[in-house]
């Protein structure tokens, strides 16, 4: 509870210190990358997955000065492969750099969640390091494209793990 009541006055300092707050909405391509690697005596055996799909989401854009601004979001992300899908929630929580008045650089955390039905022995949820550049056309519309790392294992075997990796490139448009 306490870690709860600190994040939200960060939060809220955040909100309060901004200079500009715009609210918006964001869509693109997302590709999932699941690699799961068991440990085997002479060499391990490795299996990747390339998952493309969709996501969807809004976000709030916090300028706190003309170089530096943080811009959460909220994403519903589907991806597709042999016929099956795969539905996530993902929050990237990113903090912007700006080159200059168009170019910015992102960097931060991307926290997700596997909302479909899985083995008992999979992690649901997944905490990723994200990067990524974005450019404004206009002070309503922008692109960004970004790559979140997997930090944890996301399976609950001895000798075996499996990391997800995000990719999405998108365009967003504020309010």
């Amino acid at each position: 509870m306490k870690k709860i009541f600190v994040a939200t006055l960060m939060f809220l300092g955040i909100t309060v210190a901004a200079q500009e707050t715009r609210f918006g909405v964001t869509a693109g391509y997302n590709m999932t990358t699941g690699k799961l690697t068991e440990k085997m005596l002479k060499k391990d055996r490795v299996v990747t997955t390339n998952d493309s799909g969709y996501f969807v989401g809004f976000f709030v854009d916090y300028k706190v000065n003309d170089k530096f601004g943080i811009q959460p979001e909220l994403h519903y992300a589907a991806v597709y492969t042999n016929g099956n899908d795969s539905n996530f929630l993902t929050v990237p929580i990113l903090a912007k750099y700006y080159i200059n008045d168009r170019f910015n650089v992102q960097l931060g955390p991307m926290l997700d969640l596997i909302l479909d039905d899985v083995s008992e022995l999979t992690n649901t949820f997944g905490v990723g390091a994200a990067a990524g550049l974005g450019y404004d056309f206009s002070e309503d519309v922008y692109v960004s494209a970004r790559y979140s790392f997997g930090l944890n294992n996301r399976i609950d075997q001895v000798d075996t793990t499996l990391k997800s990796n995000f990719l999405q490139v998108g365009i967003g448009y504020k309010f």
